[in-house]
C-alpha cells in the first residue's frame, strides 16, 4: 500500500512536532511542506539516494525516512535546528531500500 502527498505533508509536521496526533495541518504549514517534497524527491533522485516514481504514490519502506529527510531540511521554518546527523541516517535508510521499480513509471524495453 501507498502513501499519499497529503499523507506526507501530515506526517513531516508531526516529525516537526507542529501537530499532534489527529489534527488537521494549516493550509500555511501544509502549503510549506508541499513546496519542499519535490525538490527533496529530485535531489534524491539525481544524487541516486532514492528513485521515486509519482509523488502521490510513496511506498510504505520509503514513506518515513522521507518524512524525516523533508522535515529535517525546512526545521529552520519551524524554528529547529537541521541536524546533519538525521538527514545522513534517512539517506542511508532510503539506500539500502534498493528500490528495484520505479512506481508510477514505464517499464524501458529493450527490442532487439
Amino acid at each position: 500500500m501507498t502513501k499519499s502527498r497529503e499523507d506526507l505533508t501530515t506526517r513531516v509536521l508531526e516529525e516537526l512536532g507542529v501537530l499532534a496526533a489527529g489534527q488537521t495541518p494549516s493550509a500555511e504549514d501544509s502549503q510549506t511542506i508541499d513546496l519542499e517534497i519535490d525538490p527533496v524527491l529530485q535531489d534524491l533522485a539525481s544524487r541516486g539516494v532514492y528513485n521515486y516514481g509519482d509523488s502521490d504514490s510513496i511506498e510504505d519502506d520509503a514513506f518515513v525516512h522521507l518524512a524525516v529527510l523533508i522535515a529535517n531540511s525546512k526545521a529552520r521554518v519551524f524554528g529547529l535546528a537541521p541536524s546533519e546527523e538525521t538527514r545522513l541516517m534517512a539517506e542511508r535508510r532510503l539506500r539500502a531500500l534498493h528500490t528495484a521499480m520505479l512506481s508510477g513509471q514505464p517499464q524501458e524495453v529493450t527490442w532487439f
